[in-house]
């Protein structure tokens, strides 16, 4: 996973793992990193022993403010990549998402940048 960090050194300025622990093919990631822009990144993902996952990624402005956030809560069964939604500052209820994982939304934040 940190590869995806590791290869791509003109969008972050930093990156730091926080917490990470192992065991088995379960994993607890933390990971805060600062971009380009000076925003920033936090990141939660979690494999649990069962296979399932959660995962939080926050995307924030440099004064802390919302950019994006996407996780797997399942408290928004109408949306249609329930579990799999995005927060954004300008709308009160989440939209449909196709982040899902680190790769994803890597994919994401680069595609943002060249825009």
């Amino acid at each position: 996973m940190l590869h995806l960090f590791e290869s791509n050194p003109s969008l972050f300025k930093s990156w730091r793992v926080v917490r990470y622990e192992q065991e088995g093919d379960a994993y607890l990631l933390q990971l805060s990193a600062v971009l380009q822009d000076d925003s920033r990144l936090e990141l939660r993902d979690y494999l649990f022993v069962d296979g399932s996952r959660k995962y939080a990624y926050q995307w924030m402005e440099s004064n802390g403010s919302l950019r994006r956030r996407w996780d797997n809560a399942p408290h928004w069964p109408s949306i249609s990549t329930t579990p799999h939604h995005t927060h954004t500052p300008d709308k009160e209820r989440p939209i449909p998402s196709t982040v899902t994982n680190l790769e994803d939304l890597i994919a994401f934040v680069q595609e943002w940048f060249t825009q």
